[in-house]
């Protein structure tokens, strides 16, 4: 779905003037996104990193995985204005002090579309929902996909990692690697899941990025 989205300087600064996401990426014009990662605890004690995997039907980046939840910031909006991504793509309502904030992230690349160019405003959250109760935007995510911890940051090192891939009330073994994610995540994972690791341990995490 298009919608209007305020334009940064390459500093991550507004400009003042708003856009079309679609012109955006057309013309290769900053903006901002929200990112949340989410990690969540099972009942036998193993801890998950949540990834997505994106619907077919995106514009962008169709079938990939990516990070938990996640997307633009409409005009106007401030990064936490973003958690309703959260309800709107996984049904997950949250308040705003359970968001944990790691930073921003600058990434470009080409898109079909164009060129990408966006400030990633990234959170963190510890989360115990289990996978399986969480209620997909199906427009915007095909599955959730659970990843251990220790798994992921194989993964992130270039192997490949054993998932479950949660859809529609069913559940199904796969193997996942760097690959299979949108360009750019390996060192982003490693990040993320050693920020994760030191807040499970008790200490305070934050400006990582």
């Amino acid at each position: 779905m298009d919608e209007w989205i305020d334009i940064l300087d390459e500093h991550g600064e507004k400009t003042g003037d708003v856009s079309l996401k679609s012109e955006a990426h057309q013309a290769g014009l900053w903006h901002r996104c929200f990112h949340c990662w989410i990690v969540c605890t099972d009942d036998s004690g193993a801890t998950h990193l949540l990834a997505q995997r994106r619907s077919f039907d995106k514009d962008t980046w169709p079938g990939r995985l990516d990070v938990s939840v996640a997307g633009h910031l409409g005009a106007g909006e401030e990064p936490l204005d973003g958690r309703r991504e959260l309800e709107e793509e996984i049904g997950l309502s949250v308040e705003p002090e359970r968001l944990i904030p790691l930073g921003t992230r600058r990434v470009e690349h080409d898109i079909p579309q164009g060129r990408d160019r966006e400030f990633h405003d990234v959170f963190l959250l510890l989360d115990r929902t289990p996978p399986s109760k969480l209620t997909r935007q199906k427009e915007e995510v095909d599955a959730i996909i659970s990843i251990k911890l220790g798994d992921a940051v194989a993964m992130a090192n270039g192997g490949t990692a054993p998932a479950t891939e949660h859809k529609d009330g069913e559940t199904s073994a796969i193997r996942i690697s760097l690959p299979d994610f949108v360009l750019g995540s390996g060192g982003y994972i490693r990040d993320v899941v050693e920020a994760a690791e030191r807040l499970l341990d008790g200490e305070k995490v934050g400006g990582i990025f």
